[in-house]
């Protein structure tokens, strides 16, 4: 009777920690990003925005979040998804249009786990031709990546950049890295698999 009570006791205490350890992540956030040619003339970017939008599987800002385009530029589009579980950013260019500047912005992030943004990082960089490396900041709940052609070395005011319809990946760091959960199932078969084995070894006796 009291190696039943044990057993029962010990499964418990495995269902309750494996049910208790959360994902500390980021869960919404609002994503801009703005396309331009100021260089030379005054202009006005193309600016897409997903605002409070919520971060998970799917990509957080895409075609369907256009908010303005007053000098009528084509292209520019640049999708935006941030996977929760690793904290890394993908940017996604659409198309192979011209431009001068590049920015993408999260503002605003919220977190499940009362976390802040410690970092950001390139993790890849296949956005532009020819190749810009952007420039990078950050606050406690916001990201800044900005792509600006008179970075390259010899630029002047009327060069411009083509997008790649290709990606870059950036990691951004945060003052709890996400946790994922041990499967109270793995937690059970390990732990239960050597409770038997004890269990057979103390009748053996």
């Amino acid at each position: 009777m009291k190696r039943i009570n044990v057993t029962v006791m010990i499964l418990t205490a495995l269902l309750v920690l494996g049910a208790g350890t959360a994902q500390a992540a980021m869960t919404t956030g609002n994503f801009r990003t703005e396309s331009d040619l100021p260089h030379g003339s005054a202009r006005y970017p193309l600016v897409y925005e997903a605002l409070g939008a919520p971060i998970g599987p799917d990509v957080e800002l895409n075609d369907s979040h256009f908010v303005e385009n007053p000098s009528g530029w084509g292209g520019g589009v640049v999708h935006m998804d941030l996977d929760p579980t690793t904290n890394i950013l993908t940017l996604d260019s659409q198309d192979p249009w011209n431009f001068q500047t590049f920015d993408a912005w999260i503002t605003g992030v919220t977190f499940n786990a009362g976390e802040t943004i410690t970092g950001i990082s390139m993790l890849s960089n296949d956005l532009t031709r020819p190749t810009i490396t952007p420039t990078l900041a950050f606050t406690d709940d916001s990201i800044h990546i900005s792509y600006d052609i008179l970075s390259v070395p010899g630029a002047t005011e009327w060069d411009s950049f083509n997008f790649t319809q290709g990606t870059a990946q950036f990691q951004i760091a945060t003052s709890g890295a996400p946790t994922v959960p041990v499967p109270s199932a793995v937690l059970l078969g390990t732990f239960g698999a050597g409770l038997v084995n004890w269990m057979r070894r103390r009748r053996s006796l």
